[in-house]
């Protein structure tokens, strides 16, 4: 969002709300119609933005925080290391990897709450039932990675799981192991044998892991699947249905499932790789041509990594990723029933160029982040910026060249150039405004009143035009605008 404040400051026939330029050192702006203010120190070193709607304060890159009020806050310290957000369904914290905490506020989950500080974590489950622990030395835990309950003494020489009916105990983790209850039953004595099976579901063995491996699933249906492996000099897993074999894995493979007419062969992988099927289809030459046709998804390669494109579509919907080199991406997206387009163009390390499906665009150069991601773009981005360009769906844009040294404004009725503290320009409807070091030449025109101040007089000139001379001095204003242009 484009915050509009145009000329004024100490001179006394600056129009506008009030606006300090000493960029890059010093900036600040008001703007009487959203009731905000804006204040830049050392380019977007320090910033502080108040609205009717939203605050925020940047220490950059050190610090972040930010509030909209009903929607969010956010606080963001040594970014990507330290995030807190809160909205109104949860609330987050982290400081990687010492701490995470998660409490959610509304629904099921509201009951809900994790912490971890270092290695110490606690908690309680949707039902209250407590939970915590102190890494490696003992635990227990509720509810987590899929199992209903987990404890541990001095991991990994001691613990256990359960899931269901089911229990699992394991000493000196991975290496021995017990499975029993809930229709399931076995044992592991890693890396030389192990057995484990489900009635009705599936069996599985292993000698010497993970050169032999013997295994059946889906026991409980009409297809079900044997899988034999010698690795990795033979993989094989077969149904009634579809077929996999490998020799000297993952290199030479051959696939073929009978449902959806596919076939796959790869010899080897992933320098040649053909593939065909109903709506799905392969070729891949590595590192010199791919193309994948997937149901209504393509994707595929030139001279990798030179040259890569991802595309989709359907009836509503339409979207297209070009990369180049990596780092450099193309990506449009158009919305069919609605008629908007948006386009990401990033030409890294040079630019960047962004227009959204509201309207709204920006520009910048060098563009030296090659990621797409909301907490760089607000900690880091502001400071590896050179010039930048915005503009807001109502047309209002902004232009900056080296932190504020230079500035553009303009909407429908106003327009403000300034070069830092040296030159201010500004239109707006019947008037004009132009200084010169801020007051050493000054000159203002509103209607048919004008004024003049020379020297940082504090009594400037005024006069009302007269109309015989109406037409030179309107003369000589337009050759300052074009002149300015």
């Amino acid at each position: 969002m484009l915050t509009w404040a145009f000329v004024s400051g100490c001179a006394t026939l600056s129009p506008g709300p009030q606006r300090e330029n000493f960029g890059p050192f010093f900036l600040y702006s008001a703007d009487e119609e959203r009731e905000g203010k804006e204040t830049n120190v050392l380019g977007p070193l320090f910033t502080y933005r108040k609205d009717r709607q939203e605050k925020s304060f940047a220490f950059r890159p050190f610090f972040y925080w930010q509030k909209e009020e009903g929607k969010h806050t956010i606080l963001e310290y040594l970014y990507p290391l330290g995030k807190y957000k809160r909205t109104e369904q949860e609330v987050e914290s982290s400081f990687m990897p010492f701490f995470s905490t998660r409490r959610a506020l509304t629904g099921k989950e509201a009951e809900k709450k994790e912490r971890g500080v270092l290695l110490a974590f606690w908690g309680e489950t949707e039902q209250g039932e407590s939970y915590g622990g102190f890494f490696p030395v003992y635990g227990k835990l509720k509810k987590r990675f899929g199992k209903d309950e987990m404890n541990f003494l001095l991991w990994p020489i001691y613990s256990d799981s359960r899931e269901g009916e089911n229990r699992t105990y394991s000493f000196l983790w991975p290496i021995f192991s017990r499975t029993e209850g809930g229709g399931r039953e076995g044992f592991k004595i890693w890396p030389l044998v192990g057995h484990e099976k489900k009635e009705n579901d599936y069996e599985k063995l292993f000698f010497l892991w993970p050169i032999f491996h013997f295994e059946k699933r889906y026991l409980n249906t009409d297809d079900p699947t044997e899988i034999s492996m010698v690795f990795p000099l033979y993989v094989s897993s077969a149904s009634s249905k579809r077929v996999s074999r490998s020799v000297i894995w993952p290199f030479f493979n051959y696939t073929y499932d009978e449902d959806e007419k596919y076939t796959q062969w790869d010899f080897p992988w992933p320098l040649l790789q053909w593939a065909k099927g109903e709506d799905k289809s392969l070729l891949r030459i590595f590192p010199l041509y791919s193309r994948k046709l997937w149901e209504d998804r393509q994707s595929g390669y030139i001279l990798w990594p030179l040259y890569m494109y991802e595309r989709q579509e359907d009836e509503k919907y339409k979207k297209e990723v070009i990369r180049y080199l990596l780092l450099s991406k193309d990506q449009t997206e158009f919305l069919k029933d609605e008629g908007k387009e948006a386009r990401i163009l990033r030409i890294w390390p040079l630019f960047y160029y962004s227009l959204r499906k509201e309207g709204s665009l920006q520009f910048y150069f060098p563009a030296l982040l090659p990621i797409d991601d909301e907490g760089y773009e607000r900690n880091w981005g502001p400071l590896l910026r050179l010039y930048e360009y915005r503009r807001n769906p109502a047309g209002e844009s902004e232009s900056k060249f080296l932190w504020g040294f230079y500035v553009h404004r303009k909407n429908a009725v106003r327009e403000l150039y300034e070069l830092s503290f040296f030159l201010t320009y500004y239109t707006e409807e019947d008037l004009f405004y132009f200084s010169l070091l801020r007051g050493l030449l000054e000159y203002r025109a509103e209607g048919q009143k004008r004024a003049l101040r020379l020297l940082y007089s504090p009594w400037p000139i005024e006069w009302e035009q007269f109309p015989a001379l109406a037409e030179a001095v309107s003369g000589w204003e337009e050759v300052i605008v074009n002149k300015t242009h």
